[in-house]
């Protein structure tokens, strides 16, 4: 009886509260009917007090938040929200806000800051009013810092303009200044030396601790949070008690570095690492110095050694994947990646290191988990924002993507990296305007950094703008050793060929193409097995004449050697007699389609014409798509003309379809078919205009099918493959050409015509294999091929006699040749000096 009532209260009381927490869910879900904010990140004690109620209740990850809703942040805490649509905000510690009614809904947004500071970062089209106690700001569309305590409110603006004002007055203020407003007193703007110091409460300090004592504990919790004088504070306190502290040596070293004190990091770390040479702390730490000083070999010996005096430390693990990743080893980045996860799953970059592993080998889904893992085990952490963004974008939400690395901004506005990568998202999203102040400021916040540089230089010239984007590309190149912070002597090269065969393209724009020609053949030596270069050379081929045969070469390579994107070849790029003049017809490829800042699953539709007079006439239509691990594109291309003379007519098609797919990150295959049919008179161009053939009528048609492959052994080592089956070639030419007879006694005047017809039809197959070594003391190609065609040509004479007083005659000369060439070559590049 006793057991029976005590399950009757267990169950009594379950449903009580099962009933509680529905109600409080239900109420939750419809306390208003267009949120406002959602919480992005959450260090720290926060809380929030929803509209209407007067008790404060915690407030987690993903929360939303409505009108009326009150938000405050706790000692040692800071939260990032999301102010829907397109604002975010980071609050520093012992922040309050509240979310104010707009008048109407075309209204700006309204909130209010009570106390504390909180950054901005706003996108949105209609204005956003921040009111504080002292003065109210008036914001579209820029980055702000609004600070307010009890004696004033500090307003200091990173982007666009903000319009401070009280009842006393207002004042603009722009970029680089700050505005101060106190009680009873108009708002004075100021100039800044060093505006961002007021953010450094929002910088990212990358962990190096899994454990130690108190002290340290609580120091590196302080960092965790943005308190770094705090942490300073604390680590003073341990190295006074023991100078010889590695764990707080290692920590003095990474705020170092986060602060761009170098030389500082350096000398820290090894100090660190001297102190306990058995330590993984110090050599994580020391890693990070090393890459700051642009010393990637160091940093990974320093990770190894880590792993060595330390193996089941998951964070070294993690971060030694980290650095396999940067240098282009991804089978080793993923192995370790692997391990550390093995060691510690819940460790916020393993999750990280292994999304980006796991989107090099275009795994959309585990990569979009891996990351939001990371997010839910280090909130504050930028890089799982930032590789969930690119994951998004790949996937084909661009929106979304953008916006997450919008959060990665607010959550380590310094980065200039990151900065880069958003200034690229709103390039993509044709917001031209907003992706040169993102440049602008990654240049400013890293200035030997190439990489802002180079995306500029691709915007000014999308603008027609060449001679300020050469000057960009050209200080992009300069940098780009600097790059080293983020790649390995490997990767730098293909950047150097990148950014080589982008000044080249300027330099045709210009009309400068021998320079262009020589910034090409520096491209490929630079790095045989960048696409990019091959492209850029077959380009500066097509200006030059006799170059046909190089061109479709160098197009040949570049497709063989191009990662999956959304960028066709158009169909008559690789054909070799067209007969068109220079910038006549729908010939020319666009700058876009060298330039993919983002390679997402999407559809696209090019299409482009000419008209002129002499009925002439042409399209060029291509449509195209990626999809995960394959691209595709079908084209059509046409031109016709009556040309400027009798029998100067031409009628061109070309069709072509072509699919690849990246079997895995080092190995793609591609297939393609091209059906090409033309019909035309008499096209060359002679001296004299009168002098042609005026019977003469060539008609051409080529089927061909290719299959291609490409597979990376290593970094520096590669393979392609490349088989081409001519199915079917014809080519027929007939010409009448009448002659006059010498004149015969008795006869009435004489003459002949002769009908000449030329014919060839060829079937064959061509393949070749190609091995490229890319090293640091010398570049090497190699390869073989083999050649084999039937060739049948026939060529035909009819002659008639007016009137037929002679029987004509009739010559048939009929050729069947096979051709058949096998060749082997190596060329190598070996830098001298």
């Amino acid at each position: 009886m006793q057991t029976n009532k005590y399950w009757s209260i267990v169950i009594y009381c379950c449903t009580c509260l099962v009933l509680t927490l529905s109600t409080l869910t239900a109420t939750a879900a419809e306390r208003c009917e267009d949120v406002v904010a959602r919480a992005l990140s959450v260090q720290g004690p926060f809380e929030v007090r929803y509209a209407g109620q007067s008790h404060w209740q915690a407030a987690k990850l993903n929360d939303r938040f409505c009108t009326g809703d009150a938000l405050r942040t706790g000692q040692n805490s800071r939260v990032a929200i999301m102010l829907l649509p397109e604002t975010v905000i980071r609050l520093d510690q012992l922040s309050s806000m509240v979310f104010t009614q707009p008048d109407t809904k075309a209204s700006p947004s309204w909130l209010e800051l009570l106390k504390g500071a909180a950054h901005f970062i706003s996108r949105d089209p209609r204005a956003l009013q921040i009111i504080t106690p002292f003065a109210n700001a008036a914001i579209e569309g820029t980055e702000f810092l609004v600070q307010v305590d009890a004696q004033r409110t500090g307003v200091t603006v990173y982007e666009g303009k903000v319009l401070v004002g009280n009842n006393s007055g207002s004042v603009a203020v722009t970029s680089g200044k700050q505005a101060i407003a106190q009680a009873g007193q108009a708002p004075v703007a100021q100039a800044l030396v060093q505006p961002r110091d007021a953010v450094q409460w929002t910088l990212y300090y990358p962990p190096v601790l899994l454990k130690g004592d108190a002290t340290l504990q609580q120091a590196a919790e302080a960092l965790a949070v943005g308190q770094v004088d705090d942490a300073n504070a604390l680590l003073d306190q341990a190295l006074v008690a023991n100078a010889g502290n590695s764990d707080a040596l290692a920590l003095k070293s990474i705020i170092a570095v986060t602060q761009n004190d170098k030389v500082s990091a350096l000398t820290l770390a090894n100090q660190a690492v001297s102190a306990a040479p058995n330590s993984a702390a110090g050599y994580i730490a020391l890693s990070y110095a090393q890459q700051a000083h642009f010393d990637l070999s160091g940093a990974l010996n320093s990770l190894q050694q880590a792993t060595q005096h330390e193996p089941n430390n998951a964070l070294a693990r993690a971060r030694l994947a980290e650095m396999w990743l940067s240098v282009g080893d991804l089978d080793k980045g993923m192995a370790a990646a692997e391990q550390a996860h093995a060691l510690d799953p819940t460790l916020a970059l393993t999750q990280s290191v292994l999304g980006f592993a796991y989107l090099t080998r275009i795994k959309i889904p585990e990569s979009l988990d891996a990351f939001n893992r990371a997010i839910m085990l280090d909130q504050a952490a930028p890089l799982p924002r930032l590789g969930l963004g690119l994951a998004k974008i790949r996937k084909g939400d661009l929106e979304a993507g953008r916006e997450e690395i919008e959060i990665a901004v607010i959550l380590d506005p310094g980065n200039s990296l990151i900065r880069s990568y958003m200034g690229k998202a709103y390039y993509e999203e044709k917001r031209d305007k907003l992706a040169a102040t993102q440049y602008d400021m990654a240049k400013e916040l890293d200035p030997n950094d190439p990489t802002p540089w180079f995306y500029d230089a691709i915007r000014k010239q999308t603008e027609n703008r060449p001679v300020e984007a050469l000057h960009d590309l050209q200080e992009s190149i300069k940098l780009n050793d600097n790059r080293a912070v983020y790649r390995s002597r490997l990767e730098l090269d293909a950047d150097l060929a990148t950014r080589s065969a982008s000044i080249a393209r300027i330099y045709n724009d210009l009309g400068f193409e021998q320079r262009a020609l020589v910034e090409g053949w520096q491209s490929v030596n630079t790095d045989p097995g960048n696409f990019s270069a091959h492209r850029l050379l077959a380009d500066s081929y097509a200006a030059l004449p006799r170059h046909e045969i190089a061109r479709v070469s160098e197009l040949l390579q570049s497709q063989l050697l191009q990662p999956i994107n959304l960028n066709p070849v158009q169909p008559q790029l690789a054909e070799t007699n067209l007969s068109l003049l220079d910038n006549v017809g729908p010939s020319d490829p666009s700058f876009l389609e060298f330039n993919p800042l983002f390679t997402r699953n999407r559809n696209a539709l090019q299409l482009n014409g000419v008209a002129g007079s002499n009925s002439t006439w042409g399209d060029d239509l291509v449509y195209n798509g990626v999809y995960n691990n394959w691209s595709w594109s079908v084209g059509q291309f046409h031109y016709e003309s009556d040309g400027y003379r009798d029998n100067n007519d031409q009628d061109q098609n070309v069709y072509n379809l072509f699919v690849q797919g990246a079997l895995t990150h080092k190995t793609s295959i591609q297939a393609e078919l091209r059906h090409q049919e033309a019909e035309n008179g008499d096209l060359v161009q002679r001296f004299d205009p009168d002098d042609f053939l005026d019977t003469q009528r060539d008609k051409e048609k080529t089927e061909t099918a290719r299959l291609g492959l490409h597979h990376k052994f290593n970094p520096g080592s590669e393979i392609i493959v490349s088989y081409i089956n001519l199915h079917d070639y014809d080519f027929d030419s007939e010409l009448n050409v009448p002659q006059p007879l010498p004149p015969i006694p008795g006869l009435p005047p004489l003459s002949s015509n002769n009908a000449i017809d030329i014919s060839t039809s060829e079937k064959g197959h061509t393949a070749e294999i190609q091995y490229l070594y890319h090293g640091a003391a010398f570049k090497l190609v190699t390869g073989v091929g083999n050649f084999d065609s039937d060739l049948d040509t026939g060529f035909t004479v009819d002659t008639t006699i007016e009137p037929p007083v002679f029987p004509g005659t009739n010559v048939v000369i009929d050729d069947d040749e096979e051709v058949k060439h096998k060749n082997a070559y190596a060329y190598a590049y070996i830098p001298w000096g």
